[in-house]
């Protein structure tokens, strides 16, 4: 009788363990659990504000905003922002904790309307999210 009750507490940790394994932030598989790209940050909430998938050139900076979970132990994410297939730019952000809410901002030039997505990379260069959305020309909105 003794030895089965020592058996079941360790048979009770395994499947605690297996259990741990099946989620991706047990052994520090991040997630982007939120993207959206907006007009501006609200800095008191850490919230965007403006989120939208359709832009016009008036929005001369738009943002990226992620919620990032599943850090066990600090990283970084990069967000990358393509026109139109090519790289504009390469913003590399820390991750300090299991769950953590950051952003990037692009200002845009004239010339760069048309079709825009962020990949959000971590630290490998794997793809965890992207968004797409548009910027068209004032008139084009009208």
């Amino acid at each position: 009788m003794r030895v089965f009750m020592l058996a079941l507490p360790l048979m009770v940790a395994v499947t605690a363990v297996a259990q741990d394994a099946a989620e991706p932030a047990a052994f520090g598989g991040l997630s982007v659990t939120e993207i959206v790209i907006c007009r501006d940050m609200d800095r008191e909430t850490r919230m965007p504000v403006g989120a939208s998938d359709r832009f016009t050139l008036d929005d001369t900076t738009l943002t990226c905003f992620t919620r990032i979970t599943g850090a066990v132990d600090p990283t970084v994410v990069s967000h990358v922002w393509y026109h139109e297939g090519e790289t504009r730019s390469r913003v590399e952000l820390p991750v300090r904790s299991i769950e953590w809410r950051t952003w990037s901002s692009k200002s845009l030039l004239p010339a760069w309307t048309g079709r825009w997505t962020v990949k959000v990379l971590d630290a490998e260069g794997l793809v965890l999210a992207s968004i797409d959305f548009t910027v068209a020309a004032q008139e084009e909105t009208e």
